[in-house]
């Protein structure tokens, strides 16, 4: 089966089920995904496109004959319900047939939406290579599956959305979540799902100007902020950059950043040490970076970072937010570091067993 076709998902009308069956195991076995996960992906597949003939996980594991045969007396008996169950409609026939045609209508629109995502997981995880420390690392949440009632509010919040740039970030959640389960809450999956478009870009605006520190033992943000560069956020130094106060209000409204609007924290980690050549690289920009001190800085306690600062929800929802270009604010903030004696320089990551070491791009 080619690549174009293994990306065509098997609910057509004009499927067999054999074709379906056999779909399903080329997408499964095509993935070169650790175990623990493709555990998850499994589960996946089988709670969001499955469903629409009703695969169960155990079943995907059979053989193409049992699992047929299981599919085709299913059908036969759900068919046998339906039949007996129009016979017993006591209501205008006109009327009966404009609620069928609208309630299928509105089911065929969420499971075409629901099977979109999952075109882009699959897209997901095939540009996905793992080496053996990732591989060791996910035997650490071997145990762990996405609950059932992630499924069922996933399920309702993705099923709604026709937007592709929509769909692509609620099939980065569920990525995601397939790869660590708890990485995303019930509660960042319905704020995403009451996002419509304008929301979604501005908010996207804000993760590209923020900074970023990360934990790479899980790789889970430990504070994000977009940095005040004139000194009070409240005052609305931001405007200049396209981020206005009713703008932040907005994003305070749908609880993706904390409402006060000058937060501080300490971003020393990020500031060479100059006899151990160690520091933690900040996000930015979809870049990692390091604070260089100049041989003229006197080192200091602290150094602390105010700013508009994204809430739980927002941080969860980083790393699913595609970063754009906001070359006039990332120039101001190398000259606001620059003030402070302090070089702001990208650097490629490498990540071993939770550790990680940087070296300059030069």
């Amino acid at each position: 089966m080619s690549d174009e076709k293994k990306n065509e998902l098997p609910i057509e009308s004009g499927n067999t089920i054999s074709e379906a069956v056999d779909c399903f195991n080329d997408i499964v076995s095509d993935l070169a995904i650790p175990v623990p996960i493709k555990k998850n992906f499994v589960k996946a597949l089988d709670r969001i496109l499955c469903a629409v003939i009703d695969i169960p996980v155990q079943k995907l594991e059979e053989g193409p004959a049992e699992r047929r045969a299981i599919l085709e007396e299913r059908i036969k008996f759900i068919r046998a319900v339906n039949a007996k169950n129009i016979k017993h409609i006591e209501a205008d026939p006109e009327f009966a047939l404009r609620a069928s045609r609208t309630f299928t209508h509105r089911v065929l629109r969420e499971r075409f939406n629901l099977e979109r995502v999952f075109n882009f997981v699959i897209d997901i995880f095939k540009n996905k290579k793992y080496d053996s420390s990732e591989n060791q690392q996910t035997s650490v949440h071997e145990g762990k599956t996405i609950s059932e009632d992630w499924f069922n509010i996933f399920e309702k919040e993705a099923s709604q959305k026709s937007v592709e740039d929509m769909q692509r970030r609620f099939a980065k959640v569920l990525a995601g979540e397939i790869e660590k389960p708890g990485s995303h809450s019930i509660k960042s999956v319905k704020v995403l799902g009451e996002m419509d478009q304008d929301i979604a870009e501005l908010f996207q605006r804000v993760c590209s100007m923020s900074v970023a520190l990360e934990s790479f033992v899980d790789n889970s943000i430990v504070d994000i902020r977009v940095p005040s560069l004139d000194g009070n956020p409240g005052q609305n130094d931001l405007r200049k950059y396209g981020l206005s106060f009713s703008e932040i209000n907005i994003l305070i409204e749908y609880e993706l950043v904390v409402p006060n609007y000058d937060t501080i924290n300490d971003y020393k980690i990020c500031i060479v040490d100059k006899g151990k050549n160690i520091a933690n690289p900040f996000m930015h920009q979809g870049g990692h970076w390091i604070l260089e001190p100049s041989s003229e800085r006197i080192e200091k306690d602290k150094f602390m970072l105010s700013g508009v600062t994204l809430s739980h929800v927002g941080s969860q929802l980083y790393h699913i937010i595609e970063q754009i270009p906001t070359q006039q604010y990332t120039k101001n903030l190398k000259e606001y570091f620059e003030k402070q004696q302090l070089e702001m320089v990208e650097v490629s990551i490498e990540r071993r067993e939770g550790n990680i070491r940087w070296r300059k791009i030069h």
